[in-house]
């Protein structure tokens, strides 16, 4: 087979090479996380100069061939020598060896950019872990399941019935985009005890202040979705005390990310109320979104428990896999 990879300049790229690398790139995002950015949306936010903390590769099987394979790398946020991988191939062009290309070349980036690691997630199944074998140096991490919620009307109305019965002593907030001035030092503590959570560790220590939430806002955003927050305040100190936060795009699938609570508060139902009215919001605000997705770790049987009786069905496996740079 003759194959070609390339490091990818989104905006020196053609209409039709940039359409073409945007719709793998949004295809490989809807099979490991279950939705995202629609190809449109990835092509917009390529089409940019980018940031130079983002590289970006592309394959295609023979000369002036389509994009059938994709790759990006950029840091993760909370350890600069972490970098965060996504390799793409589309099905018809898996198993000939596309995808080790491109994460050979995307490797060779991240050492030169002094990164020791890389982090990736995979579809559970053979196809996945076979890939993921194909490192001596690589590991799973953490293995995940992914839920999906849909917004059908008999979900809505349980929704409906969690959210109009508020536990005594607090009240519902919400917002769109970044937290309000008044709340973001709150909001930063509840979402500053995610690290309870198993794995959570992996995000790093540190207490969230205004300025980590600002950050966190600017990277859940940076690839143009619009954020969406559902929280619970104490009425006694009009304090954040749970939230949840999901990320919308042009997508028919909503991802959400994060849900805590502090720890004085937990026990109380909280969050399945703040899950519940989160799902009214974007039902109400964004009528295009059809379905919530979010990825949870199986030892996290209360979230597990919590996901289910709001209707949230498994519809697959994700491994979260780790490569040693150091090593090879």
């Amino acid at each position: 087979m003759c194959a070609r990879v390339w490091e990818w300049d989104g905006a020196g790229a053609g209409e039709q090479e940039r359409a073409q690398w945007a719709r793998v790139y949004a295809g490989g995002e809807a099979e490991v996380a279950g939705g995202g950015l629609s190809a449109g949306e990835v092509a917009e936010r390529v089409r940019g100069s980018g940031s130079p903390q983002v590289w970006r590769w592309a394959a295609c099987t023979g000369s002036g061939g389509a994009v059938v394979g994709v790759g990006e790398l950029r840091r993760q946020p909370f350890d600069a020598s972490v970098g965060a991988l996504r390799l793409y191939v589309e099905p018809g062009a898996r198993r000939q060896g596309l995808g080790m290309r491109l994460r050979a070349a995307a490797l060779e980036r991240a050492r030169s950019e002094g990164m020791e690691r890389t982090q990736s997630t995979v579809v559970a199944g053979p196809q996945g872990e076979d890939f993921a074998r194909t490192s001596p140096w690589l590991r799973t991490v953490l293995a995940l399941e992914l839920h999906q919620q849909v917004l059908d009307e008999p979900t809505l109305a349980r929704c409906r019935s969690l959210a109009s019965s508020p536990r005594p002593g607090y009240r519902p907030a919400h917002w769109v985009g970044p937290a309000p001035d008044a709340l973001a030092a709150s909001f930063g503590r509840v979402m500053g005890h995610l690290l309870e959570a198993p794995g959570a560790g992996l995000r790093g220590g540190g207490v969230w202040g205004a300025q980590q939430v600002r950050a966190w806002e600017r990277r859940i955003t940076e690839d143009g979705a619009r954020l969406v927050v559902g929280a619970v305040l104490d009425r006694t100190s009009d304090e954040v005390v749970a939230a949840t936060a999901s990320t919308v795009s042009r997508s028919q699938v909503a991802l959400q990310h994060d849900t805590a609570v502090l720890p004085a508060h937990r026990r109380k139902g909280l969050a399945i109320r703040a899950k519940a009215a989160q799902a009214l919001r974007i039902h109400e605000y964004f009528p295009h979104v059809r379905v919530l997705s979010v990825m949870v770790e199986p030892p996290h049987t209360a979230m597990v428990a919590l996901n289910r009786s709001l209707g949230y069905v498994r519809v697959g496996e994700r491994l979260l896999v780790e490569e040693d740079l150091r090593r090879g």
